[in-house]
């Protein structure tokens, strides 16, 4: 016998395969869209909020490094006191710059079209 020559060896080896079908959920395609619908108006109100704090975070932190720059300049702490709280601010900043990209995008994706910055 031959390598190709597997069809005379072939015995009676069928099996019978049983398929189940899948339970079908009756829900209409009216509830489906007032529950996307909520969920989504759920969603965005959330998404919007924390779109606001992180902006409002992030003009706090400017303030806050302006005034940290003021207090180097008038004497008030030390060039390194200056660079430990300056490079903490710096990576609060970073995170604030990168959650706010995040959820803009997110809001975008939901057809939210308040995010302009």
């Amino acid at each position: 016998m031959g390598l190709f020559d597997r069809w005379r060896r072939k015995k009676d080896r069928e099996v019978t395969i049983r398929l189940q079908e899948p339970e079908k959920v009756l829900i209409s395609n009216s509830e489906i869209d007032t529950e996307n619908t909520h969920v989504q108006s759920e969603n965005v109100d959330s998404l919007v909020r924390e779109y606001e704090s992180l902006i409002a975070r992030r003009e706090e932190l400017q303030i806050e490094r302006n005034e940290l720059t003021e207090r180097l300049d008038r004497g008030e702490i030390d060039n390194d006191e200056f660079r430990e709280q300056l490079m903490l601010r710096i990576q609060e900043a970073a995170m604030v710059s990168e959650n706010l990209r995040i959820t803009s995008s997110k809001l975008t994706s939901l057809g939210y079209r308040g995010v302009l910055h």
